[in-house]
């Protein structure tokens, strides 16, 4: 609270937090309506990778957090992307850095942690990536294209810039990732 009673508003981590899970309410809540007629939009959160702008799908987004992992023994057979687990309500979430798994080199100092959905297509069961940082939430509106050399969409903003969308399903169905 301020000195004159007004509620500070949140800053920081705590204001993404409340846009992502204000978003979230928003979508749920218009579900079921006639949307016959509008452009098909789908959300992304927005992640810095290095200096890359990157997005993954809110829908497959279950929690965005500070990046706080346990390191792990490495295993030969263990990809260089995993940097170790979280525990999180009772599940284990294997932890990995985005960049290592597009190409990049593995992050310094991340930023964010993403926890996503459980999907079936996945081989593993629980899954949290690590990004520089994340910027909130963008619409897209139709099908990105063209594929990027790595095989993701590129999708344009509003303000011209370019976004690489990450589609976790396909990000890990290519790639042995077995801990």
């Amino acid at each position: 609270m301020t000195e004159n009673g007004d509620i500070t508003p949140p800053s920081g981590k705590d204001a993404f937090a409340r846009r992502v899970l204000h978003e979230r309410a928003r979508i749920m809540a218009a579900r079921g309506r006639d949307q016959a007629g509008a452009a098909a939009g789908r959300l992304l959160v927005m992640l810095d990778l290095a200096g890359q702008a990157c997005g993954v799908d809110l829908h497959a987004v279950l929690r965005v957090t500070d990046p706080v992992w346990s390191d792990m023994p490495r295993r030969p057979d263990c990809p260089p992307g995993v940097r170790g687990v979280h525990g999180y309500q009772a599940d284990l979430y294997t932890v990995f850095d985005l960049s290592v798994l597009l190409g990049g080199a593995p992050l310094e100092a991340p930023g964010v942690m993403l926890l996503l959905r459980s999907v079936s297509s996945i081989p593993l069961g629980r899954i949290a990536l690590l990004a520089s940082g994340a910027a909130g939430t963008v619409e897209i509106t139709g099908t990105p294209t063209p594929l990027t050399p790595s095989g993701f969409p590129q999708a344009s903003l509003p303000d011209g810039r370019s976004l690489t969308v990450i589609d976790p399903a396909r990000l890990f169905s290519s790639r042995y990732v077995g801990v």
